[in-house]
């Protein structure tokens, strides 16, 4: 796919990172009430998310990234052992003076340039948590399995070209949730986010784009 210039360089990632935050929002409130149907404890997990790029994500742009979030919801089917769904925003981003990139079909060079990244991670999760239910802090190791939309961007001046494709992905992670009563809780995780290689991006060819994340989060219980 040979990359499409056009002179609106940022909306489109402000528009999905919005969209994102809605659906996400949305979810977010209203998975709780199905809990009555489903019988089964569950935790939700708001969390402010940053990001270290590596492999062909950090080849792009290899600054860290304070730009995330994600919404996640578990239920617990045994005493330890959860499943749940991960979903959210992270934004990679490498802005500087003096920058070109190589394209599939030529080089384009700009006074200032600006390279991003948007990932959507859409996943099915399963964790398994340490302790026990009365228990104040409970360490948990988790693998998330489903699809990422990422999207790669540069912006050259006013010009900008992008690329989108769907990859299929692993998110292994691991972390720890504190009580602090009321049914409120705070949670700290590392996950490493692995897109398996796919897509045509702008450099003509696949990538992966993979990236750690590190999360602080809100989480309550029902």
């Amino acid at each position: 796919m040979r990359p499409m210039f056009s002179k609106i360089p940022r909306m489109g990632r402000v528009s999905a990172r919005l969209l994102t935050w809605a659906l996400c929002l949305l979810v977010f409130l209203m998975v709780p009430t199905t809990r009555a149907h489903a019988q089964k404890q569950y935790v939700g997990t708001l969390s402010y998310t940053m990001a270290q790029p590596s492999g062909d994500a950090s080849d792009f742009a290899n600054n860290f990234s304070w730009l995330g979030f994600s919404v996640e919801g578990d239920w617990f089917l045994r005493p330890n052992i959860s499943a749940g769904f991960i979903s959210g925003w992270q934004e990679i981003y490498k802005e500087q003076n003096g920058d070109s990139y190589t394209f599939s079909n030529g080089t384009i060079s700009a006074a200032r340039t600006y390279r991003h990244i948007g990932s959507l991670p859409l996943l099915a999760r399963a964790r398994y948590w340490t302790g026990t239910p009365g228990d104040r802090a409970h360490a948990f190791v988790g693998l998330g399995a489903g699809t990422y939309w990422m999207k790669q961007t540069v912006d050259a001046g006013i010009y900008t070209a992008d690329s989108d494709a769907w990859h299929f992905g692993i998110a292994p992670e691991v972390g720890v949730l504190v009580k602090t009563g009321y049914d409120i809780g705070w949670t700290l995780n590392a996950r490493y986010n692995y897109p398996f290689a796919a897509g045509d991006y702008l450099g003509g060819k696949s990538a992966s784009f993979s990236y750690w994340g590190f999360g602080i989060g809100f989480s309550y219980t029902h």
